[in-house]
């Protein structure tokens, strides 16, 4: 039995397998290569791209897991993928930008198991598709492919702005907030001094200082959840999955009165962060001071403590000579003890 040869597709292929003519290739309407037990394209790369005025393509019976290069078929009406290996939704986006395209067969690929619902999916977005997998497109279904997905779109573009407006109140929070940071960040007091230096206690003003100044940030970013509540309830009311709110005076009336409330919100409260940044500065110095006399205290603790180490070494040295002078004492004594032993003792006969 004889190995299966995956082919990635070329023109030169296609006009050998099908027998055309270098020249007829443009004028070619329609295109049959079935895959076989013994031969399956697995790669479209540019193969079709000179195939300008394709209407009918058959690739069933093959490996194509991916089917980019199919979007160059403008004037292309029928495309047969029976039997292949696309794997999800994703894959077949590129056959959304085929405006005619009009007949469709996805039948036994892996995304009919991996999203068993793509058939709404995909009537939803090809509006020109009148058959899909061998079953006609009814109106009725396409009605009901728009409703379920222009509420999706809906809920989409409303994620879209929550997400936007986010970030605009994010970079408008840390705009406001971004000089009392660094003046945390840039005077905070050391945890830690010198292996012999024992920790600087915090003034319990500045403590209750960083305390406002937190509570005053997380008043800011609560002040800013009525508004956007307020924004994605607008856009509820007023969407109704098809058309531009741009046009919509009275949507953009609303949106332009809560905008200009947080404005004016956020403009009321930078009096309280300029007088809690002054607060910071004063507390700060404040403690810059106090560090600085905690570290005289700590040098003049360090030339104490030099200056008794240094006494400490005299008098070890002291007691190393002295005890030297006692074994020299101890062993002259030692040494005239025996002598008078030796005097005392009877001659021998």
């Amino acid at each position: 039995m004889s190995a299966l040869t995956l082919v990635s597709l070329t023109e030169e292929w296609i006009i050998k397998k099908v027998g055309l003519k270098r020249q007829r290739v443009g004028d070619v309407r329609s295109l049959s290569i079935p895959g076989n037990h013994k031969e399956k394209i697995g790669y479209l790369g540019n193969g079709l791209d000179n195939f300008e005025r394709l209407k009918s393509l058959n690739l069933s019976h093959n490996s194509l897991v991916c089917i980019e290069g199919l979007q160059c078929l403008q004037h292309l009406q029928s495309l047969n993928l029976y039997y292949n290996c696309i794997p999800s939704l994703e894959e077949v986006g590129v056959l959304f930008e085929l405006p005619l395209l009009r007949y469709l067969d996805l039948r036994l690929n892996p995304l009919g198991k991996s999203d068993p619902y793509y058939r709404p999916f995909v009537v939803y977005n090809m509006i020109s598709l009148r058959n899909l997998d061998g079953c006609p497109v009814k109106e009725d279904e396409r009605k009901s492919a728009k409703r379920k997905y222009s509420q999706q779109r809906s809920r989409d573009n409303r994620q879209a702005l929550l997400d936007h407006l986010n970030m605009k109140l994010s970079l408008m929070n840390e705009a406001n907030l971004i000089r009392l940071n660094h003046f945390a960040a840039n005077h905070r007091s050391p945890t830690y001094l010198s292996s012999h230096q024992k920790p600087l206690t915090k003034p319990a003003a500045l403590a209750q200082a960083e305390n406002k100044l937190a509570q005053a940030e997380n008043k800011q970013q609560a002040s800013y959840r009525k508004p956007l509540q307020e924004l994605l309830d607008i856009m509820d009311k007023h969407w109704v999955g098809e058309n531009s709110l741009e046009l919509n005076t009275n949507f953009l009336t609303q949106i332009v009165q809560i905008l200009c409330m947080m404005e004016n919100h956020i403009t009321s409260q930078d009096a309280e962060v300029k007088t809690l940044k002054e607060e910071m500065g004063e507390l700060c110095n404040f403690a810059n001071v106090q560090e600085k006399e905690h570290k005289a205290e700590v040098d003049k603790f360090m030339a104490d403590l030099e200056e008794l180490n240094a006494q400490l070494r005299i008098a070890m040295e002291e007691n190393v000579a002295l005890r030297k002078d006692l074994l020299k004492s101890q062993k002259l004594q030692h040494k005239r003890q025996w002598r008078s032993n030796l005097s005392l003792a009877p001659p021998k006969v």
